[in-house]
């Protein structure tokens, strides 16, 4: 509406005019005068699209049929454009429900796809249990009862990546010998190779296969950890975790992975069989002692190291320190890391013992009226 007003200053210098302009914007009346409603649908915010092989029909633009036992979609066009548009699809359209949806209408690779909203039915009863969920990259969940779920994860994500980074170099090799032939006049060359060897037809199908296969993977998981538990506890891992060393090899097969997959899948999974998902800091879960709940050990690999010299499978050890942050009423989802460090250094042994001792070294002291003793308080 800014710009409205402004298109409105500039386009004429009759006062009486455009305060009549800016009394209907104002009153939200835009649709009565054809100026301001061109204006408004020119400067209004409407969304891009980078894909030029689909659209979306409305719920009030086509009807359905049933034809020789196929399933027919009629699209419903102006009159100057033709007939409508009739789209004969594989289905019978018995279990097909598509009044009030809108359709995406997909073209793609020589077929076509129709795309539409259902309403998912109530998935199969949860558990009865609470349980801690730690969520890892070599098995996508560990519980609070040391099981792993969705163990080929990693190898999965593993497989893709390292797979993606070699085809990378090799295209950078092509890319720089088609720069080359470019360079020496050599055209015909150069064109060959960018379009018999640098095209993205089987990395973009690589890619869409290992996502259809991790999201299968992390939703299995998500539906074995439903079967036990009614309360789901999983780490907030929406803001990026600091590393003081950056692994370049693990960073990029995390960023292969796509991301919030395994949140998504908790998500929609509980939401389907009515169990609760609940997300706590996860800020030093991973580097706690379970059994004691201070922050002291050390995690290297899948192993956990306790102060004693004990040794714990890590993502266990992770899973119940992310149940025990949820009753944790010092810690909330949103404390920051070095608020959540400083509360836990505060519980350890060493700190208490410095406590302690400072209040023994304390003594009462008179208040100013002298009728009553001021006390220490302390742990």
């Amino acid at each position: 509406m800014q710009k409205v007003r402004k298109a409105i200053a500039a386009r004429n210098g009759d006062e009486a005019e455009r305060k009549r302009l800016f009394t209907l914007l104002r009153n939200d009346q835009w649709l009565t005068d054809n100026f301001l409603h061109r204006q408004m649908r020119k400067h209004f915010r409407h969304g891009k699209s980078s894909v030029a092989n689909q659209f979306v029909v409305r719920s009030d633009k086509y009807a359905t049929e049933v034809v020789d036992g196929h399933l027919v979609i009629v699209i419903h066009i102006a009159a100057k454009y033709g007939a409508p548009i009739r789209l004969t699809t594989t289905s019978s359209g018995k279990n097909v429900t598509l009044s009030g949806s809108n359709l995406r209408v997909v073209v793609k690779d020589g077929f076509t796809e129709i795309h539409y909203a259902a309403t998912k039915g109530d998935g199969r009863l949860c558990g009865d249990q609470m349980m801690g969920i730690d969520k890892g990259y070599t098995e996508a969940f560990t519980d609070s009862d040391g099981v792993a779920h969705g163990e080929a994860f990693g190898a999965v994500l593993t497989e893709y990546s390292d797979q993606t980074s070699a085809t990378g170099k090799a295209r950078n090799k092509l890319y720089a010998l088609e720069k080359k032939h470019r360079e020496a006049g050599r055209i015909v060359k150069a064109d060959h190779i960018k379009r018999c060897n640098l095209g993205r037809i089987k990395i973009d199908g690589r890619r869409d296969h290992t996502r259809k296969r991790l999201r299968t993977i992390a939703f299995q998981a998500a539906h074995t950890i439903v079967d036990k538990a009614t309360v789901v506890v999983s780490e907030d891992l929406t803001s990026p975790i600091a590393k003081k060393q950056v692994w370049k090899q693990y960073n990029r097969r995390m960023s292969a992975w796509a991301k919030g997959v395994l949140a998504d899948a908790l998500d929609s999974v509980c939401t389907q069989r009515q169990a609760e998902h609940r997300l706590v800091n996860a800020a030093y879960t991973s580097q706690m002692d379970s059994v004691t709940g201070l922050l002291e050990g050390k995690r290297v690999a899948d192993k956990f190291y306790r102060a004693n010299g004990d040794v714990l499978q890590a993502d266990h050890n992770a899973a119940l320190n992310v149940l025990r942050r949820y009753e944790d009423t010092e810690i909330t989802r949103f404390t920051p890391h070095q608020e959540v460090r400083r509360i836990l250094l505060a519980r350890s042994p060493a700190q208490l013992s410095v406590k302690r001792h400072e209040l023994q070294a304390k003594t009462y002291q008179p208040c100013a009226d002298k009728s009553s003793v001021q006390v220490c308080t302390g742990l």
